[in-house]
């Protein structure tokens, strides 16, 4: 990448916003350093890398990463035998908690199975926890160490504790006797040389025996450590070097231990400050609410919706700035402050992020090509102390461009051939856009030049574009317009800033009428585009409404089938409850007519009493289904109606709130319907649309039982199977569970025994596969135990 092309485009801006989400300093070495890609196996790893750490910021918030010491130089003193200080193990300590901090983030991640490149980042995270754990136990600060690091540690600071409080007693009383109260400047211990000591006036120096460690700066106090504490002070200074004696040979200990560790803590610190520069990207990327872009060498420029990442969100303007197979150059047109050199540094900026695997501010499917080079010529190049117009500096950066670019390369002009005769400047343009589209690199260049305009008409793959201007508001829109010319607007610009109309006339008689006629085709195709425009916005604001309109109307057909399935069930559970009071007085009837034959000589009865038995059982069925059917006629019409029935449709049966699929259809006003592992006939008036219907294949089953609704019964719900082969008792299961889903019923009980256990294995393995049923369980003691198997469909 050419350097100068990196600092135009202000990259290192990028680099700079960058650095600031880190928080080591390595980290923000390495922002720094980001330099682009040219390979898309490593443009796609940087890419992956700044992928997962943005989501795992999103799911998990920031990462715990904090400053961290450059660690190195300590462990390879230790590693060459130096000894660390206090302080400098407690800086490897610390590295080692963010290490510990960093991996329980990463655990705690409830999508780890996400994570493919960064993984290998934590799970190469050792956080030593002996050496961190011994380390933070020993050490209290960079000044002191903790009383327990040793046991000869502790037995020593115990003594110094004792020879201080005896030190202390004795000058206590001292200061505090009534004798030495003229002797003394003050009543206070104080310490000298490490030695305690107490202030006596200079005349009276021989009232205190002892020893002379100090005087005061006037020379009228004299500091003097009394005899009695003499040898208790000569104690206490033995006893404080054994002291730092033991400090030094614990610190050579946890260095030896630290040299051991050489390999993983240099590991931790490189990963840490590598994972600080990952998660800065991520950082980065929903700072500017970036995106990724997919990245390829083949297809072309295709940013949707692409702003300025320098420019505040709120206030840049996005464009859609697309270049098609077919198109190699693009030409932007437009007045001056129109955006263009915007545009252009829009399209190297984001391109160069992308390279260096960052996500940009653009919409979702935007692609980009990965470009070997990027070259920008762009802004005033004008040079005193080299003498150079800006013709000439321009050209001097156009010439090495030329000289480099290639068919792997962007080019981005501003202002291409300005500087110089108007008429020599375009001529020179068309010439190095020529040449650059006949060796296959790709150019965007901005001009004013009406002859670059028609050019880019008249030649294949090279297509015109303009940055929009409001010529009321004398303000540019910032939208980029493929395809379409831009205006200059000189004469209307000048006329809305009060120009004399008489000059702005005149002016325009000096221009040639070819050149007048090409404006004003511009300025007609410029308002058809904004009618088109107009016209485009209000269709799309009609499809807005009418796909709002769809979906309420779709949530409101869900929430009366949601209301139709649940007055279903309630009269499913009345009709249930209808069923189980006509069940009993059944059996009642069933019992008289018992009674009645066994009272009746020869078995013969009254033919009246049976009657009239018969009748009671008929009004009683008759009376549920006449109930059944006034309940669910005042739901059934709140059911999607059926059209046309074709094999394949998805329906709803509303006999039993099950949905299913049609398999075969009767003339005689019936169909077979797949419901889970059964299939029933049912008649085709229970049916009713599904919320969505479509076609489908029906799955295969190993075994379908074949229920009619005219079998609907009350059930038995105790099913007894021993003796039964395996066979015989699957079939036989299998056909009480598709009993019971019709009937409704929810609890079932299967004996089989206990014996070897096969049969019980055999018929479980069945109720594990079946999607009716919602558990099993074996029988308590009281139920039968193993011998027994309790369902709840």
């Amino acid at each position: 990448m050419n350097q100068r092309s990196l600092n135009v485009l202000e990259y290192p801006k990028i680099l700079k916003m960058l650095e600031k989400f880190c928080v080591t300093d390595k980290g923000k070495e390495k922002a720094t350093h980001l330099y682009p890609m040219t390979e898309s196996v490593q443009v796609e790893e940087g890419l992956d890398l700044t992928e997962e750490a943005l989501e795992m910021i999103l799911r998990n918030g920031r990462p715990p990463l904090a400053p961290l010491s450059n660690i190195a130089d300590y462990v390879h003193r230790a590693s060459i035998g130096s000894m660390l200080s206090l302080g400098e193990l407690l800086n490897i300590a610390a590295t080692l908690r963010i290490a510990k901090d960093m991996e329980n983030y990463y655990f705690e991640d409830t999508q780890q199975e996400k994570l493919k490149v960064l993984k290998s980042y934590f799970d190469s995270l050792d956080p030593c926890y002996d050496l961190e754990e011994e380390i933070s136990e020993k050490i209290i600060s960079s000044e002191e160490m903790a009383d327990n690091a040793s046991r000869e540690l502790a037995t020593i600071r115990k003594e110094i504790v004792a020879k201080n409080a005896r030190i202390t007693e004795k000058l206590n009383a001292i200061i505090s006797s009534s004798s030495n109260e003229k002797v003394l400047q003050d009543r206070l211990i104080t310490v000298r040389n490490n030695r305690y000591v107490v202030p006596v006036k200079q005349e009276y120096r021989h009232k205190i025996p002892g020893i002379v460690l100090d005087k005061s700066t006037s020379g009228a106090t004299i500091f003097i450590e009394p005899i009695s504490v003499v040898e208790l002070n000569n104690e206490l200074k033995l006893l404080a070097g054994e002291e730092e004696k033991e400090i030094t040979r614990i610190l050579k200990k946890l260095t030896e231990v630290v040299a051991a560790y050489q390999l993983s803590l240099n590991g931790n610190f490189d990963i840490l400050t590598e994972l600080d520069f990952i998660f800065a990207k991520g950082k980065l990327g929903i700072e500017m609410g970036g995106v990724r872009v997919h990245i390829s060498k083949e297809e072309p420029l295709h940013y949707i919706k692409a702003r300025h990442p320098l420019i505040d969100s709120s206030k840049a303007v996005s464009s859609d700035i697309i270049m098609t197979s077919d198109i190699n150059s693009i030409i932007i047109t437009g007045p001056n402050t129109g955006g263009k050199t915007v545009t252009l540094k829009t399209i190297g900026l984001l391109n160069l992020m992308v390279q260096s695997g960052l996500f940009v501010p653009v919409k979702e499917k935007s692609h980009t090509r990965i470009y070997d080079k990027i070259f920008a010529d762009i802004g005033d190049e004008q040079s005193i102390e080299q003498s150079l117009s800006t013709f000439s500096a321009h050209m001097k950066n156009t010439v090495e461009i030329m000289k480099y670019a290639d068919a792997h390369s962007l080019v981005l002009f501003d202002e291409l051939g300005a500087g110089t005769d108007p008429t020599e400047g375009a001529a020179l343009a068309i010439a190095l856009l020529d040449n650059l589209y006949s060796r296959n690199v790709v150019t965007i260049a901005t001009t004013h030049y009406s002859e670059l305009k028609e050019y880019a008409l008249v030649t294949p793959g090279i297509q015109n574009a303009s940055v929009e201007f409001d010529i009321k508001t004398l303000r540019p829109t910032f939208r980029l317009l493929i395809g379409i010319p831009g205006k200059s607007n000189a004469f209307e610009i000048a006329k809305r800033l009060g120009l004399n109309n008489q000059i702005i006339e005149g002016a325009k008689k000096r221009v040639k009428n070819e050149s007048v006629q090409f404006e004003e085709t511009l300025e007609k195709i410029d308002e058809k585009r904004r009618q088109y425009d107009l016209t485009l916005q209000q269709i799309r604001k009609r499809e807005a409404d009418i796909e709002e309109k769809q979906k309420k109307i779709g949530q409101e057909m869900e929430a009366n089938h949601k209301h139709c399935n649940k007055l279903l069930s309630e009269a499913r559970q009345q009709s249930n409850q209808m069923i189980k009071k006509t069940q009993e007085k059944t059996e009642s009837i069933y019992q008289q007519i018992r009674q009645i034959q066994e009272a009746t000589p020869n078995g013969s009865m009254d033919n009246k009493q049976l009657e009239a038995l018969r009748k009671g059982i008929k009004k009683q069925s008759d009376t549920i289904d006449d109930k059944y059917q006034q309940m669910t006629q005042k739901i059934m019409p709140k059911q999607q109606k059926l059209g046309k029935l074709e094999i394949g449709m998805s329906i709803h049966l509303n006999t039993i709130n099950k949905d299913g699929e049609i398999l075969e259809l009767d003339h005689d006003g019936r169909a077979v319907v797949q419901i889970g592992p059964m299939k029933i006939k049912v008649a085709q008036k229970d049916l009713s649309m599904n919320v969505s219907t479509k076609k489908t294949t029906p799955q295969k089953r190993k075994k379908n039982i074949s229920i009619s609704s005219d079998e609907r019964h009350v059930m038995n719900t105790r099913l007894d199977l021993r003796g039964r082969t395996a066979e015989e008792a699957v079939f036989m299961v299998e056909k009480m569970v598709s009993d019971a889903v019709v009937s409704g019923t929810h609890d079932l009980t299967i004996v089989h025994g206990k014996g070897t256990g096969k049969l019980r294995k055999v018929i479980q393995n069945y109720l594990k596969d079946n999607s009716f049923i919602e558990n099993y369980r074996n029988g308590a003691p009281n139920e039968g135990g193993t011998g027994v198997t309790i369902i709840k469909l």
